[in-house]
């Protein structure tokens, strides 16, 4: 019968850690997974996406990725609200593959293995060799929500991970070969490369060199800054500079509008739109923030980063000769959370805008898992022998950390069914409540009926009518589903929005002379919104937002809040 006890008790501890990714035998653990288990496992991924993405998604294009695709028609050296990176990697795609859902989001998809496979190389490289927390790393990366997301739509979050992590790379090996005496130039050329292609898709980029002056600082006793280091970093971000060059000519071009919409994002004075301080109580934008980003990692695995970050900062005091990488995963990390968490104080904080940092958290979880996994088999192993000899039921130890990580297998595993097939989990009877079903399907029927008012439009006046948004990306949307792909005017600007990309186009300009005394199609707003903003030779209300009319001309009224550009009739 002990013999029995014992067999059960270590088939017990086998499939405990085959779940959390580790092998049965205590002598063998994480054996198999090898640095060739981790590239089947992304490029499987991979693969598993793209056909997902050509045969099976059932997402139509949301706002965001509307919008870039719209402006991958019209190249620029940069766009209002975001660099060029985004536009020009969707223009090289659709320009490959056609101008299709799967092939817009493509891309990212790619943009994902990439980051999995550059955090795995992270910490294996970081971790003295160990391919066992490069395929955690991996597989907590491929695990997390958020990162599932950004792997299915094309956002500009996808490509900015991609490039944090890799530049985290580069700037790792830069470090360690200054501190064994190099002059590493081509590493910090590299690194500023990488920075600089991250800039051009989105400038939270920046708060990543902050990470590294932080790291110099904290270990300036084993890297000494002398003229090796400091030309390192200045090669670093000359060709940083090079690289993000089109946005800094652009933005001089057109006044630094890209500034503006950055301050208002922030809530910052000189902003594009009024300063919007947060509530008294400052623990309340705290709070959501924090519950958001628990929402987007997952909870158990943002359980497991905090308990891993805790580890870490614990090896300090123990002076573990691994405490510099774990210092560098916290300095490339925390910082970024910690910024939005404090911007969440005086504006509204995205749960995305923080997500770079988790990835060089996940390395900390990557490293943490085979240590904790061994002292729980160490536990399971002495029960198992105490329960044999003293032939009586003892209670079973437990991990929290194993725990943690079934969790968020099951975890990941159920998000990924959820956003891969959003209208099944809809209909579920406590999740559908959460699932915004509406983000992701009707924009075609949104677009028929926006082209039935048009066909009305044509059969009363017999002139071909032009199409008119309160939203830039219901434009957007409006400029990929509508039969031809028509040129869609975006007017949020004139209406009480901020303003868009559109209003920096040539081609969508509402203040053309071509345009006053024709027939337009009006969508988003009721009426009595449009005939607040704008002046009409005649209006007509339409069925579910859609509204028919003819602009007058007209000059905008004064202190108008759009930019200069714009000189379409407002009262």
């Amino acid at each position: 019968m002990s013999s029995d006890v014992r067999t059960a008790a270590r088939a017990q501890v086998g499939a405990g850690v085959t779940g959390v990714g580790t092998g049965a035998e205590p002598g063998r653990r994480l054996s198999w997974a090898t640095w060739r288990a981790t590239l089947l496992l992304v490029l499987g991924l991979l693969v598993m996406r793209v056909i997902y993405l050509i045969w099976l998604c059932p997402w139509d294009l949301v706002q965001d990725e509307a919008h870039y695709w719209d402006w991958s028609r019209r190249l620029s050296l940069s766009y209002y609200s975001k660099g060029p990176g985004v536009a020009w990697t969707i223009w090289a795609s659709t320009a490959l593959l056609g101008s299709h859902e799967w092939s817009i989001r493509l891309p990212t998809a790619i943009a994902s293995a990439v980051g999995a496979l550059g955090l795995a190389r992270l910490t294996i490289d970081a971790g003295r060799g160990d391919e066992r927390a490069g395929f955690l790393a991996a597989a907590a990366f491929c695990l997390a929500p958020i990162f599932q997301v950004e792997a299915q739509v094309m956002t500009i979050d996808g490509p900015l991970v991609a490039c944090w992590i890799l530049a985290s790379w580069s700037a790792w090996h830069a470090f360690e070969a200054h501190r064994r005496g190099g002059a590493p130039r081509g590493l910090w050329a590299l690194t500023g490369l990488i920075l600089g292609a991250g800039f051009l898709f989105k400038y939270t980029m920046v708060l990543l060199p902050l990470s590294f002056i932080l790291y110099g600082i904290l270990r300036r006793r084993a890297l000494p800054w002398d003229r090796r280091l400091t030309a390192g970093v200045i090669l670093a971000a000359i060709v940083c500079l090079i690289v993000m060059s089109p946005v800094l000519v652009w933005n001089r071009q057109n006044g630094w509008p890209t500034l503006r919409h950055t301050l208002g994002h922030l809530g910052a004075p000189g902003g594009d739109r009024p300063t919007q301080w947060a509530d008294p109580d400052w623990g309340i934008p705290l709070v959501e923030v924090t519950a958001a980003e628990i929402g987007v990692v997952g909870p158990p695995m943002f359980a497991l980063v905090v308990m891993a970050t805790v580890w870490a900062f614990r090896s300090h005091r123990r002076r573990s000769r691994r405490w510099p990488a774990r210092l560098y995963m916290l300095a490339c990390g925390l910082p970024v959370i910690g910024f939005f968490l404090l911007v969440s104080v005086c504006s509204r904080v995205e749960p995305n805008w923080a997500i770079p940092g988790f990835t060089t958290l996940l390395v900390l979880v990557a490293w943490r898992t085979p240590p904790a996994v061994r002292q729980w088999q160490r536990r399971m192993d002495d029960w198992a022998h105490k329960a044999s000899i003293m032939r009586i039921r003892l209670r079973r130890p437990r991990s929290a950390w194993v725990v943690a990580w079934r969790w968020a297998i099951g975890w990941g595993i159920a998000t990924a069914l959820i956003i891969a097939f959003p209208s099944y989990a809809a209909r579920l009877p406590v999740v559908g409540r959460y699932v915004p079903l509406h983000r992701m399907t009707g924009v075609r029927e949104m677009a028929g009926r926006v082209e039935a008012a048009a066909d009305t439009v044509r059969a009363r006046t017999g002139r071909e009518p032009f199409i008119v948004s309160g939203s830039a990306g219901r434009a957007s949307q409006l400029a990929y589903y509508m039969p031809g792909r028509p040129t869609v005017y975006d007017a949020g600007g004139y209406i009480g929005r901020r303003p868009s990309a559109y209003d920096y186009f040539e081609d969508t300009d509402l203040r053309d002379p071509k345009l006053h005394g024709r027939p337009a199609v009006m969508f988003f707003w009721e009426l009595e919104r449009w005939q607040a903003g704008f002046r009409f030779e005649s209006c007509t209300a339409g069925p579910r937002s859609c509204s028919s009319g003819s602009l007058s001309a007209g000059r905008p009224a004064s202190g108008s809040r759009a930019p200069r550009r714009w000189a379409a009739t407002r009262r």
